[in-house]
């Protein structure tokens, strides 16, 4: 990697560009973009170097396998970021082949701003077209369940059951049906099954008499049987909200509103008091599927907000963000199997050392005990290892049974404050 001290000493040369392009570290490469912008186009040496780098990358990209194009596509965001954020501005034929290889992986939502500005373009075409629809059916259904809330909420409140489900098979072929009470819904039911581990396919079925249902196939290697699980878990927690999402709240530096903050933690204590009912499923889970399973059902509450999973965040990847249309983050948060007072501690060190920056006011802790007896002593235990811990300001409180509040400072700065939220669950 390059020493930051090159960079502030204005040592950069053409050489430590050749030296990382030889030996395919696109990151670092990109990573001296994103530091020093578009101040490294004032030297011709260096401006061609970057336009070799440029061609050598997407020659790399369009060329790579899967595997590989997963290993790039952080850094294809990070470029991409580049641009938007005008740290260093990429020239149109760069632009449009680095849109051609985030779409469509990328939501439209991100691309559509640069995308407009190539209209003979057949895939900017399509992305602009996307959003667009996008936006209309959004309209669509504001409008639809605004005039269902001022008639009592019909869809979400009427008695009796909101979904039924059931497995099928034909020929050793296996699936899971679903039925909704409200057909209006199965476009947004599909779209958040769709997200779910275990599942391979979800198609909108319609029949005969113009009723639709669902049609969901598990993905390899799960059973049949755990994504009939997974969906019922995932359907029980969709209809079991509110008609009143959270309210977030936008504001101009970080953070979000003290009540729209603990509304989401309502919702993540929910969701895991609701896994918990669902122990032959949750046994099988590790970190990465307990993060999956809270990122799936937070990412619906909002349209102006998003909860991504393993997503790059200060000096590595967080388990869980969310972060508003401008990409600020608004919550960082972790997601661990309970081993001890020792791994809980480098837990915390871990979340305050790597993700926490500066501009982080807001911060969780999700603790999954799947191994030890005796919950009541690993709640105490896990209290009195944040209480203890060097970076803690203040233990603020009980909240709720299994979830605590702490006050912690910012690992670099003892002044700035990170309000921090203990939840635990317990599978056995």
């Amino acid at each position: 990697m390059i020493n930051a001290n090159i960079l502030r000493n204005k040592m950069l040369s053409q050489e430590i560009i050749y030296q990382n392009l030889h030996a395919r570290n696109f990151a670092a490469i990109i990573n001296i973009l994103h530091q020093n912008g578009n101040a490294l186009n004032s030297e011709t040496s260096l401006d061609f170097a970057i336009n070799l780098f440029m061609d050598e990358l997407f020659k790399y990209a369009s060329n790579a396998s899967k595997i590989e194009l997963n290993e790039l596509n952080h850094d294809l965001d990070i470029l991409f970021m580049c641009h938007t954020q005008k740290k260093y501005l990429l020239n149109d034929d760069q632009l449009l082949k680095l849109i051609h290889l985030l779409y469509p992986r990328v939501a439209v939502e991100f691309l559509y701003q640069v995308a407009k500005s190539f209209s003979l373009d057949s895939v900017c075409n399509e992305i602009v077209q996307s959003f667009d629809n996008r936006k209309m059916k959004l309209e669509k259904e504001k409008i639809k369940y605004s005039h269902q809330r001022v008639q009592s909420s019909e869809n979400y409140n009427v008695r009796g059951k909101k979904f039924e489900t059931d497995i099928r098979q034909s020929d050793n072929v296996y699936w899971v049906k679903v039925f909704l009470r409200s057909s209006e819904l199965l476009d947004i039911v599909a779209k958040h099954i769709r997200k779910l581990s275990s599942v391979g396919l979800v198609n909108i079925t319609q029949k005969e008499n113009g009723n639709s249902d669902l049609t969901i196939y598990a993905r390899r290697p799960f059973s049949i049987e755990e994504t009939h699980e997974e969906v019922n878990l995932t359907l029980e927690n969709y209809f079991s909200r509110s008609p009143t999402d959270p309210i977030f709240k936008e504001e101009v530096i970080s953070g979000i509103s003290e009540v729209a903050y603990f509304q989401i933690l309502d919702y993540m204590l929910k969701l895991g008091v609701g896994l918990e009912g669902f122990r032959s499923l949750a046994y099988k889970m590790d970190e990465e599927r307990y993060r999956d399973y809270f990122v799936n059902y937070l990412d619906s509450l909002s349209n102006n907000h998003t909860a991504t999973g393993e997503t790059f965040h200060g000096d590595g990847k967080s388990d869980i963000l969310i972060r508003n249309r401008e990409k600020e983050v608004l919550l960082v948060a972790e997601c661990k199997l309970w081993n001890g007072q020792i791994y809980l501690s480098q837990a915390i060190d871990q979340l305050f050392e790597r993700y926490v920056l500066w501009r982080d006011g807001k911060a969780a802790l999700l603790i999954f005990n799947t191994k030890v007896a005796g919950f009541t002593k690993v709640i105490e235990t896990a209290v009195e290892t944040l209480k203890t811990h060097r970076l803690c300001i203040s233990f603020e409180g009980q909240r709720k049974e299994t979830s605590f509040s702490f006050t912690f400072c910012n690992i670099k700065d003892n002044k700035k404050l990170v309000k921090l939220e203990l939840l635990l669950f317990n599978f056995l």
